[in-house]
């Protein structure tokens, strides 16, 4: 409750402010946080009026919405969150947004089966997130339902093809050493192993133990790399490598992107960086 009441509060007192965009006659939406807001964007095209609450670089976890965020919300006709853990403050405003507003939890489209949030880098699971925003897009707007029909598909046949890539990629039964937990839908996808340095939120700081083993167990595996998130930064990981004698990659979560590309740009980007670490 302690997030909540101020959460409701603010919606209180700054709901009566309205929003210009609305005028546009565009479905104004609202995505919680990267990956959510390129979905949308995929989907939605020029048909709507779209916005992202968390800015790109920041880490979701531990994002804080203002006053001005919710307010924000709850003139919006549609947010879209992923859940599953991923957003905790998005899961406390959904329920206290105004009936208007259509919310979305794009993780309710996928098995969630572990407590990994990052359930969109699995090729289908991201098609399933896809398909239940283009359902809500497609709801709220009717009369431009066949644009986001059209434009899911198209987009969904995008994911296939870099799928068969992955799939021709040896991959299955290759593991990872990763700094940040955070692959374990992509891992299971393609039959990888992954093993982390951190936690899934990757917020908290190795310690000298734990750096030590991952170390032994890189040597013993004779693995060429560790793979890092970009958006956590390199210098676990590279302190990592250097003491193995080995690589430190990029893999992305797609959490957020300093060049603004879409899914499938990072999803073969990533694709990529385990050929060569694998």
């Amino acid at each position: 409750m302690k997030k909540i009441i101020p959460i409701i509060t603010a919606l209180m007192l700054l709901t009566s402010c309205g929003t210009e965009v609305a005028e546009s006659g565009k479905p104004v939406v609202y995505t919680s946080f990267y990956a959510m807001n390129d979905f949308a964007l995929t989907v939605g095209g020029g048909d709507i009026e779209l916005y992202n609450i968390v800015p790109s670089g920041t880490e979701p976890h531990d994002f804080e919405p203002t006053a001005s965020d919710m307010a924000k919300l709850s003139d919006a006709d549609i947010f879209i969150y992923n859940g599953a853990g991923m957003e905790h403050w998005a899961e406390d405003i959904a329920d206290t947004l105004p009936e208007t507003v259509t919310v979305v939890c794009a993780s309710d489209a996928v098995e969630v089966t572990d407590a990994d949030p990052h359930v969109w880098l699995n090729l289908e699971n991201a098609k399933q997130q896809l398909q239940l925003i283009c359902a809500a897009l497609s709801e709220a707007d009717s009369e431009n339902a066949d644009n986001y029909s059209q434009r899911t598909d198209d987009y969904i046949a995008q994911i296939d093809a870099i799928k068969t890539e992955y799939e021709n990629a040896g991959l299955n039964g290759k593991r990872l050493f990763v700094t940040h937990g955070a692959y374990s839908y992509l891992c299971d996808e393609f039959g990888m192993e992954q093993t982390a340095l951190e936690g899934i939120s990757g917020d908290s700081d190795p310690s000298p133990a734990q750096m030590a083993k991952i170390v032994d167990e890189i040597k013993a595996e004779g693995a060429k790399c560790i793979f890092y998130d970009p958006l956590d930064g390199d210098k676990t990981a590279n302190a990592v490598a250097a003491e193995a004698g080995i690589e430190a990659l990029p893999l992305y979560t797609f959490e957020g992107d300093g060049e603004g590309r879409d899914y499938v740009t990072i999803m073969r980007e990533n694709l990529e960086q385990l050929k060569k670490g694998i």
